[in-house]
């Protein structure tokens, strides 16, 4: 095996073996006005999750309302105005896959949808999906309020951040709900300040990898 190859094998075992837990965020704690949500996965006080927005109004909680097939009110609602509209913040990674649905708040269905792009630690791209808002049937009964998109992508890697671009013709809102994923929930300490379990694992794979080699060579 190469080294640069076992250095992704050391990552990705590292972070399974972090504690990451699969969780769903349903927003029902989020405060209206706030300009960034966090989450924290094992309620030890440090955030494993942070949503994030630059518009100085902060997020909404409110609508779109009962009747959609992928929010369940309250969600996370901002403005489709900024580039990019959303940021989430991986602070102790994700893997295998991300899963959100989104409404946005057009009452003519001349809307586009929203570009989601995952990137690692070196801002590489992992992924990127695009997925159109459109009515949907509720409950396979009554249209939807509002134009609606299931958001489900897997990646190879592990995750850092990402990005999610809503692009639109007439709506002026967005909302997200239900995001679901698999978030690092146990940290190392070094010094006093925490390190991310995969990060910190994958430093002493490298360490390894450069004794390994240098005692090779002194053979």
């Amino acid at each position: 095996m190469k080294p640069i190859t076992k250095c992704a094998a050391v990552l990705l075992g590292a972070f399974a073996a972090s504690g990451a837990n699969a969780a769903i965020l349903t927003f029902d704690d989020a405060i209206a006005g706030e300009t960034s949500y966090a989450f924290d996965g094992d309620g030890d006080g440090i955030d494993d999750v942070v949503f994030s927005t630059t518009d100085p109004s902060g997020f909404n909680t409110a609508g779109p309302g009962p009747n959609q097939s992928y929010i369940s009110e309250p969600g996370l609602e901002g403005t489709t105005i900024l580039a990019p509209d959303l940021r989430v913040d991986f602070l102790y990674g994700t893997a295998g896959s991300l899963r959100f649905g989104f409404a946005m708040s057009s009452l003519t269905g001349l809307v586009d949808g929203v570009e989601f792009s995952i990137y690692d630690t070196s801002d590489g791209l992992l992924a990127s999906t695009n997925v159109l808002a459109d009515f949907t049937l509720v409950d396979g009964v009554m249209e939807s309020s509002f134009p609606e998109g299931l958001v489900d992508v897997s990646f190879a890697g592990v995750a850092s951040y990402a990005l999610f671009d809503f692009s639109t013709n007439d709506a002026t809102r967005y909302i997200i709900d239900n995001f679901e994923g698999t978030f690092g929930s146990s940290e190392n300490v070094d010094n006093g300040v925490p390190v991310p379990a995969p990060l910190a694992l994958l430093g002493v794979g490298l360490v390894g990898l450069a004794t390994r080699k240098r005692r090779s060579a002194e053979h």
